[in-house]
């Protein structure tokens, strides 16, 4: 799988909902919906690195 074309971790559903909760008018483009896939796999890969790299193998909130 291409880095563009990622699998999504996000349910698009939830998060046109949550938007729609904060601005009842707001549209949410598939083009935002990746935008936000991709940083959460960034997210996640810096997640990684700082638990290995503090010699642990379990994910926490302070590798967020």
């Amino acid at each position: 799988m291409t880095e563009n074309a990622r699998e999504m971790l996000l349910v698009q559903s939830k998060v046109r909902e949550e938007i729609r909760k904060k601005d009842a008018t707001a549209r949410v483009s598939e083009e935002f919906l990746t935008a936000l896939n991709d940083e959460i796999y960034a997210l996640v890969d810096r997640s990684i690195a700082r638990c290995l790299a503090n010699g642990r193998k379990t994910l926490g909130k302070a590798d967020v």
